[in-house]
């Protein structure tokens, strides 16, 4: 496929998240939500801006990862399903395209249109940066851990959407995988389950990682944790990228299994 071919097709996808009030109404109601309660907080999860008492928009960043439960299967539920629902998937297997264009220009225009509530929040990290001494390095980071996470979620969406033809289906799906991805680390593992396990061995100790470390590690905020605190991770950096990668492969092998 042609460069101009390439950029329209990821045009159209991208202009479809605005050609339904759907993009608009969750888009509006994360942006909504998460102001309010990055000033108010969330119970002893995540304190109000007020409360926190620092220049920073670490909060709103936490915020995210709750965000991304309910707005990824509102964007990627639709990717593929109502392709197959309308029949244009047929169309678009007639396209001079490949399957990984197709899956790529479709995985771009997601990730665009989620990384646009992402960063909405520039407006706030400004304001905080003029009446405050804002951290820019650590926001930085918090930016990029958010992004990163935000393709996972997304190219994961992708896969649940291409084995549908349900939009209602996929989003039943990917909210309970996503909400998986965020009560599997933050509640079931850090307050259930051990970390580690120690095994005794002569004067010393060897620990080895347990079901909750193997279960974490599977786990999209257990990788965004480094970078809330302001840390670019390698390890969680390449877990990211790496997941991205496999889900399109995945959404790409389903494709040509269909074709």
């Amino acid at each position: 496929m042609t460069e101009n071919r390439w950029k329209v097709l990821y045009a159209r996808e991208l202009s479809n998240y605005f050609n339904t009030p759907i993009g608009y109404v969750f888009a509006t109601s994360c942006l909504f939500f998460n102001f309010l309660f990055f000033f108010i907080g969330i119970f002893d999860l995540i304190p109000g801006f007020f409360d926190a008492r620092q220049a920073s928009i670490r909060s709103y960043m936490n915020l995210l990862p709750l965000t991304f439960i309910l707005m990824v299967p509102a964007v990627s539920m639709r990717i593929w399903a109502e392709e197959r629902k309308s029949g244009t998937i047929e169309l678009l297997s007639t396209l001079p395209v490949t399957e990984i264009d197709l899956v790529i220009a479709k995985f771009l225009a997601a990730w665009t249109f989620v990384a646009g509530i992402v960063f909405a929040s520039l407006p706030l990290a400004i304001s905080i940066w003029f009446i405050g001494d804002l951290d820019w390095g650590t926001t930085l980071a918090m930016y990029l851990g958010s992004l990163l996470m935000a393709g996972a979620y997304v190219s994961m969406g992708m896969v649940v959407s291409a084995l549908t033809r349900e939009q209602i289906v996929a989003f039943i799906l990917i909210f309970f995988i996503s909400l998986f991805m965020f009560l599997g680390n933050y509640f079931i593992l850090n307050r259930h389950l051990p970390r580690a396990i120690e095994i005794p061995v002569g004067e010393g100790h060897i620990y080895l990682p347990s079901l909750a470390g193997i279960i974490a590690f599977f786990t999209h905020s257990h990788h965004y944790a480094s970078f809330s605190r302001g840390v670019i991770d390698l390890g969680d950096t390449v877990y990211y990228i790496s997941f991205m990668a496999l889900m399109i492969l995945v959404n790409v092998w389903l494709l040509r299994r269909e074709r």
